[in-house]
């Protein structure tokens, strides 16, 4: 009966988790490029060697050992806002990550809700600097209205003419892995990538995140149901077991 607990309460720990990463998930759905995690589920068999008689028993767990991130792009809207950027399917934005080692990281992301900072530098619209394809980043004059081109030059219109600010680095993003996302939904790979000349944006458009609020609340209801599932079980397993320990001891 202690197998039928064990398998039981394990499912328990990996429902939990999935409520958890689900959440996260919803929590999210409304931010611009968010891209959505899945736990991977397994089953498996634990051998474990009896100290007494040397026997062995197997018990069957439930696991959720591993996140994975489906790269699949969200849907891309028109906003008609300059600043909004788009990035096509394969690309990602570099900007400033968190600090390593005491140095300044490099991170990617698709969220392209761009803004111009307090200290007059573009940010992304959870307040990460933009770095350019030189790796610093790209000051806006006071009061000017930057546009980004489809190679990601952003420039301005000066009293000459338009004038060029920098390059917006993007960068291939298929050997970004699921391991590489951090908790803030930033990608952080072990090297920084190269920028790719290839690349284009899309002006005046936002990519959503790649998942709706609905498919996170359906997937939220089937774990909390999953979850309760596995507590009823555990609490008949317990009923047996005193059920069959009462039987013993009356044929005694």
């Amino acid at each position: 009966m202690d197998r039928v607990i064990y398998t039981a309460l394990t499912g328990l720990s990996a429902r939990a988790r999935e409520s958890l990463v689900t959440a996260n998930n919803l929590a999210n759905a409304q931010v611009p490029g968010f891209r959505r995690d899945v736990v991977a589920q397994e089953g498996r068999y634990m051998a474990a060697r009896a100290a007494v008689d040397g026997a062995w028993a197997a018990r069957a767990q439930v696991g959720s050992p591993s996140l994975a991130t489906p790269q699949q792009p969200g849907k891309i809207a028109a906003t008609g806002r300059e600043l909004d950027i788009a990035l096509s399917a394969r690309h990602w934005l570099a900007v400033q990550g968190p600090m390593v080692g005491g140095q300044l990281s490099e991170a990617y992301t698709r969220r392209g809700d761009l803004v111009v900072n307090a200290a007059g530098v573009l940010a992304n619209g959870d307040g990460r600097v933009l770095v350019s394809a030189s790796g610093a980043p790209i000051s806006v004059p006071p009061g000017a209205e930057p546009v980004i081109g489809r190679d990601g030059t952003v420039s301005v219109q000066g009293p000459d003419g338009p004038q060029i600010l920098g390059r917006l680095k993007l960068v291939d993003g298929s050997s970004i892995k699921s391991r590489d996302k951090a908790g803030d939904g930033l990608f952080l790979p072990q090297e920084p990538l190269q920028p790719d000349p290839e690349a284009r944006v899309e002006s005046g458009a936002l990519e959503s995140a790649n998942l709706t609020a609905a498919e996170a609340l359906v997937q939220l209801v089937e774990e909390q149901r999953g979850f309760e599932l596995n507590a009823r079980l555990i609490k008949l397993a317990t009923e047996m077991d005193e059920q069959g320990a009462r039987l013993m001891g009356l044929n005694s």
